[in-house]
């Protein structure tokens, strides 16, 4: 069976419009998920052109962080997706829809370029070429990677080694140019994202199946070895090696509380899972963190069906080494684009991301598209070719169309996928974060206490979950305190968190603005846990100093925590304002004067401080000074009536 000349006359042009169709209701999204990590809130990027001498010589994720936070085992250094949302920044600013127009044209020149590689191979037909290409434009589990502006780190990636993989493909002409290009493609892939690297290994594999002389797999991996030798030389300067220390935090590393059994049969029904949605990509969510995906244990037929599988692949693929057989090559494609990502050998992050399918998800269109084209070579099966070419190609548009409205803004996400990643405490923490500030926007009170009941459930959810998560814990303080609960019921949030994380700034601001309100012996006691984990902070030493003395009449406690908050803050006028009432209210006035002093120096406008020195100068009989000062306070502040002292 031949397509009608028109298709193979058009292929390219067909592949690229249909891609361009499928994602163009993308461009309408605003910014969603880790992209306020490389874009909206990323100084660097900020910056524009100047800011890309700190994307190249920084941690990936420095320019959100304001300092290296390797959040995830290695360290992340992908400078060249950040390098062109800095440049996008410098000529339009930020402006979504041309980040999502650039991200949706890298993907259908990813396309053209899979189906111009497979042509070119010499073992894959146009027809089957032009099917596994349109398939794989069309598979919906690439919409993370699309319709999320963060993902165009995949896309360049790949695009980079598919143009690297078709200069070597054309390497009989020109040999130091087309090797120079594909080294270059090469590099460029790399420092799109690290696990371009599988590919020093992969293209010159793809040359072995393809039966090119030994020559020629020598430069193909001369031309791969170089850039890759390059790339690890300038991430060590960077990043300052590749050693991988596994972080503590659950969200930053699932499998921290499980036992090593677990981790693995965990791992391996993950890959289970990653095949399901290959095959029927439904449902699809952002989120994979815990636990969502389910601790496993070996007593669960899933670890083990998966390693029957992974056995029979491998055996497979070992196999056609020998006879060289090219489609033995894409298990080969699977296994190495796939296995850094895998949580095999180190944690990535997370259980698992539809986006780490984009480039090992080839390797499954090929396979449906050989099996297709098959059927369509067969006069008896061309109809069911058909059928089933139809069918599938309509259920991804479908389904990818209808995935790419969820990724509209971080609300429209975070509510949407914590239905279905319903027992992960990311999802639910973020889905409560979201209601939250939409319920503070809300003129409506009925409306903002309405969703404020909803925030606090996934919140709840989410501590259920992850008792330990600060994130969670914060915004649930915050959702209590909108809703105008006691003290009591809000406090212990960010208590819990400063307990466990003293340096936590956001944990103390809010503590620290939400006791601004409620009875004073209540707000006391909180004062002392806080101060408790943290003595040297001027807030709490000086509301401990104010409510003893103003609210307590414990002048000898107010004086001594107010002593410490001016130790702490020397130039606070509150403080030593309130300190010099304490002297005077105890008739200590030498020692009320020294304070005021200080005050109206620091603040000469300053007229209640003018006022109360002078009272206090004429209890000291220094009655000259005490009339000036009193004609002071009025003079900045006539309204307030002037005192006249009789000698």
């Amino acid at each position: 069976m031949k397509f009608p000349n028109w298709v193979q006359k058009y292929s390219q042009a067909i592949l690229f419009i249909l891609t361009l169709l499928i994602y163009a209701n993308t461009l309408t999204n605003e910014y969603a998920l880790d992209d306020a990590i490389v874009i909206t809130e990323n100084n660097y990027v900020k910056q524009g052109i100047e800011g890309i001498d700190d994307i190249l010589s920084t941690e990936s994720f420095t320019g959100f962080f304001g300092f290296d936070k390797q959040l995830v085992a290695g360290g992340r250094y992908r400078p060249l997706s950040i390098a062109t949302f800095a440049l996008e920044h410098e000529f339009f600013g930020q402006n979504p829809f041309i980040s999502h127009l650039i991200n949706i044209l890298l993907y259908a020149f990813v396309v053209v370029l899979i189906f111009q590689v497979l042509q070119k191979s010499s073992r894959v037909a146009t027809e089957a070429a032009f099917i596994i290409a349109l398939l794989y434009a069309l598979h919906p589990i690439h919409t993370e990677a699309v319709a999320n502006i963060k993902g165009r780190d995949e896309i360049l990636a790949f695009l980079f080694v598919l143009l690297a993989a078709k200069w070597l493909l054309y390497s009989q002409k020109n040999k130091f140019l087309v090797y120079s290009a594909a080294a270059i493609s090469m590099f460029l892939a790399m420092l799109s994202k690290e696990h371009a690297i599988a590919f020093v290994v992969l293209l010159p594999l793809c040359l072995y199946y393809l039966k090119r002389p030994k020559s020629e797999l020598i430069r193909a991996g001369l031309a791969t070895l170089i850039p890759a030798a390059l790339f690890i030389l300038i991430r060590y300067q960077v990043l300052g090696g590749m050693q991988i220390q596994e972080s503590s935090a659950l969200m930053n590393n699932p499998f921290v509380d499980m036992t090593t059994g677990e981790k693995y049969a965990t791992i391996l029904l993950t890959w289970l899972w990653y095949l399901r949605l290959l095959i029927v990509p439904h449902p699809l969510t952002y989120d994979y963190y815990p636990y969502h995906v389910p601790i496993t244990g070996w007593d669960s037929i899933y670890p083990w069906l998966t390693l029957i599988i992974v056995i029979a692949l491998l055996f497979f693929a070992v196999k056609t080494l020998i006879n060289r057989k090219f489609y033995g090559f894409w298990v080969w494609f699977f296994i190495g684009t796939f296995i850094l990502m895998s949580n095999l050998f180190f944690p990535i992050g997370t259980f698992m991301n539809e986006r780490f399918m984009f480039m090992p998800s080839l390797s499954f269109s090929v396979a449906l598209g050989y099996g297709i084209h098959w059927l369509l070579k067969q006069k008896t099966y061309t109809r069911a070719g058909f059928a089933v070419l139809i069918i599938v190609g309509l259920a991804y548009s479908v389904k990818a169309i209808d995935r790419n409205r969820d990724w509209k803004n971080d609300f429209t996400l975070f509510t949407h996928d914590v239905q279905i990643s319903e027992n992960s405490a990311k999802g639910n923490c973020l889905a409560g974060g979201q209601l939250y500030e939409k319920a503070i926007e809300q003129s409506n009170t009925s409306q903002k206490q309405d969703l404020l009941q909803l925030a606090r459930k996934y919140l709840e959810k989410a501590i259920d979950i992850h008792p330990t998560y600060n994130d969670a814990h914060l915004l649930y303080g915050n959702t209590l305190f909108a809703s105008d609960e006691p003290l009591n019921e809000v406090m212990p949030h960010y208590l819990s968190i400063l307990n466990r994380a003293p340096r936590h700034q956001s944990a103390w601001k809010n503590a620290l603005a939400v006791l601004q309100k409620g009875k004073p012996k209540n707000r006391l006691q909180w004062y002392k846990k806080l101060n408790s984990i943290d003595s040297t902070r001027f807030e709490i030493n000086y509301q401990m100093g104010n409510i003893y003395g103003k609210h307590l009449n414990d002048l000898k406690k107010a004086e001594k925590y107010l002593k410490r908050a001016i130790q702490i803050k020397p130039g606070s006028i509150k403080a030593l304002k309130d300190l010099a009432v304490v002297y005077g209210l105890t008739r200590r006035y030498k020692a009320s004067v020294s304070q005021l002093r200080k005050v109206v120096k620091l603040k000469p406008e300053d007229a209640s401080a003018w006022y109360n020195l002078g009272l206090s100068l004429n209890a000291m009989k220094q009655i000259d000074e005490a009339q000036k000062a009193l004609d002071k306070a009025h003079e900045l502040n006539p309204e307030q009536k002037r005192v006249v002292i009789r000698k």
